[in-house]
């Protein structure tokens, strides 16, 4: 997948929300377009999470979970219906997210993830682990230091969830077993031990949150960031895990380096003109408001091609001439220019409506 592929007319309006963002940029978004991930369990914390992930634009997502639809899942599984019980969570959860957003690419996979299967997972960008036993856990973590992939682990019980990101495969970072040396023989799973619907909905959704972060290169998500999640005391508490030097998993790994942040191509900035900065300049402005607008108050020589427009139609705009985006209150204008800059338009500005 085109690491820089342009957004389509109908992706700049499904994410505008995403846009007008401060500090989201069409790169950060691009990025999600580009980004490829494996989410091991369509349960509680998987049905969640894998709304938001689709929704959020993410490329290519990959599903893993052999279980299937029970009605004591229901409660806190709700992309899944009464009437589906008995059928594959992982295929359903991929019907689910094809209705959501059909631009992204789902893969169900309903065979269980044990080691030989791990040897056939390659190529993601980030792994999302909501399985609900510690063995699998472990396989992912494996799977995170031999694919040098960010293992993105969440877990939840009763009326509590766990979240963290780990990266053993860095000289510098943990890995799942740097926090949990030796995992349970006795944990109970939610079916033994029970557990709250909106536990795991909370959980889901803040493992959603953290990956997009991550994969749309923004601060705020990063290996060694745990924080377990108290719904009942309403208590959260917030770790930061050191790499242990005497874990079996990833010390003395012959090619560790040490950890790469992701991040966003740093965001061009625009410059803001006011009218009378355009004279004696080669320029040509383009009105990016809705037809309405424009009808109603003219921008006198502006060629008109809206904010929505701008994907399919920018080839139309010259490159050897000084671009001045319009529109009513210089956002819609600023996000039509960000997105020519990130195309490799050098000139690009806005004219300040307030000028004119």
């Amino acid at each position: 997948m085109n690491k820089n592929a342009a957004l389509t007319s109908s992706e700049n309006e499904r994410y505008a929300r995403h846009l007008a963002l401060p500090d989201f940029s069409h790169q950060a978004q691009q990025n999600l377009k580009s980004a490829r991930i494996l989410v091991v369990g369509a349960g509680g914390l998987g049905a969640a999470s894998l709304p938001y992930l689709a929704g959020a634009g993410i490329g290519q997502i990959t599903i893993c979970d052999d279980d299937v639809i029970s009605l004591s899942n229901l409660h806190r599984q709700t992309i899944y219906k009464s009437e589906q019980t008995g059928q594959s969570k992982a295929q359903i959860a991929a019907a689910y997210l094809l209705q959501l957003n059909p631009d992204t690419r789902i893969h169900a996979i309903t065979n269980r993830l044990d080691s030989e299967a791990l040897k056939t997972l390659s190529g993601f960008d980030l792994i999302l682990d909501g399985s609900d036993n510690f063995a699998t856990k472990s396989l992912l973590n494996t799977l995170s230091i031999t694919s040098k992939t960010p293992l993105l682990s969440a877990s939840v019980n009763q009326y509590a969830g766990q979240v963290g990101i780990f990266a053993g495969y860095a000289a510098d970072m943990p890995c799942y077993h740097c926090l949990f040396p030796e995992l349970p023989t006795n944990a109970r799973n939610c079916n033994e031990a029970g557990v709250l619907g909106t536990a795991a909905g909370i959980t889901g959704l803040y493992q959603a949150h953290l990956a997009i972060l991550f994969l749309a290169g923004l601060n705020g998500a990063h290996p060694g960031q745990f924080i377990g999640l108290d719904y009942k005391s309403m208590r959260n508490t917030a770790l930061s895990v050191p790499k242990n030097k005497t874990c079996s998993f990833c010390n003395n790994l012959a090619d560790a380096t040490p950890y790469i942040p992701r991040k966003t191509k740093e965001k061009t900035m625009i410059e803001l003109l006011s009218i009378d900065d355009l004279q004696n300049k080669n320029y040509m402005i383009v009105d990016v408001r809705t037809l309405g607008e424009i009808q109603s108050d003219p921008v006198s020589g502006a060629t008109h091609i809206e904010l929505s427009e701008i994907p399919a139609r920018h080839d139309e705009l010259p490159k050897d001439v000084l671009l001045a985006f319009v529109c009513a209150g210089n956002i819609r204008s600023r996000q039509a220019a960000e997105y020519l800059a990130a195309l490799g338009y050098d000139n690009v500005a806005v004219l300040d409506k307030f000028s004119l």
